[in-house]
């Protein structure tokens, strides 16, 4: 039940966080898996018996050439996870300059949509496509403008190559995290007490607890699910818990 023996997998930003953790899930349900990254990451993905390919996801040439060389290595893909991202936050959108948002839309989403166009000339029919988005596709707040844009636009483009990729039986979802301790949610992250004081379950995700559903997504024992966002945020986009709404009254 939710083997992945024999399959292949190439996973973008799987060289840290939710991306690496997802990589060493996979590699432990059997499948042979490619992490795809700016950073030279061939010892990180000896841990787990994995390929590394070096590439910079913007780059339109870079990324084709990674599922080129992923299926070389590899063979035909079955799992192709376009998880790449950076999360600048803070600045409201009158601050942020135009091109701190155009660096966003080169990898939040336009990686993730050539991702979608090149996934699947190197995959097999029946396979499964998982793009991260992020809770922030559903809530407004201040300083995410940029972010949480590229996010809500990485659902729609999940719901769309969803239906494109129905003859092919490529399934085609979306996951979007809440606050996933990774280099982009460190310690030190003001996002940090934030979550702590405001989720529902008080606390940061581990990359493991994420890992876990796209691995669900991934199997083919999850053959009849595609075109949906699924918040995996402790509750966040839900409402508030009890322990939430006693900190406030104590404001």
């Amino acid at each position: 039940m939710f083997s992945l023996a024999g399959m292949n997998a190439l996973i973008t930003g799987g060289t840290a966080g939710i991306g690496l953790a997802t990589a060493k899930r996979f590699a432990a349900a059997g499948a042979r898996v490619a992490i795809v990254g700016r950073r030279e990451a061939s010892e990180i993905a000896k841990e787990f018996g994995g390929e590394a390919i070096r590439a910079d996801v913007a780059d339109e040439a870079q990324l084709r050439a990674s599922f080129e060389e992923a299926e070389a290595r590899l063979g035909k893909l079955d799992i192709v996870m376009n998880n790449a991202g950076i999360g600048t936050v803070g600045l409201t959108i009158a601050d942020h300059s135009a091109e701190e948002f155009q660096q966003m839309l080169e990898i939040n989403l336009k990686a993730v949509y050539n991702g979608l166009r090149f996934g699947p000339l190197h995959m097999n029919d029946g396979g499964s496509i998982i793009n991260t988005a992020s809770d922030a596709a559903r809530l407004a707040i201040p300083g995410y403008a940029q972010y949480s844009a590229t996010k809500a636009a990485v659902c729609s483009l999940t719901q769309v190559a969803a239906m494109e990729l129905i003859p092919r039986k490529i399934r085609v979802n979306a996951i979007c995290p809440g606050s996933v301790w990774s280099e982009m949610v460190p310690p030190d992250d003001p996002e940090v007490a934030i979550t702590e004081h405001m989720s529902p379950m008080g606390r940061v995700g581990e990359p493991e607890e994420i890992a876990a559903l796209c691995h669900f997504l991934a199997a083919p024992d999850c053959r009849y699910l595609t075109g949906q966002a699924i918040y995996v945020d402790g509750g966040n986009t839900v409402g508030y818990a009890d322990h939430t709404l006693e900190a406030m009254e104590r404001m």
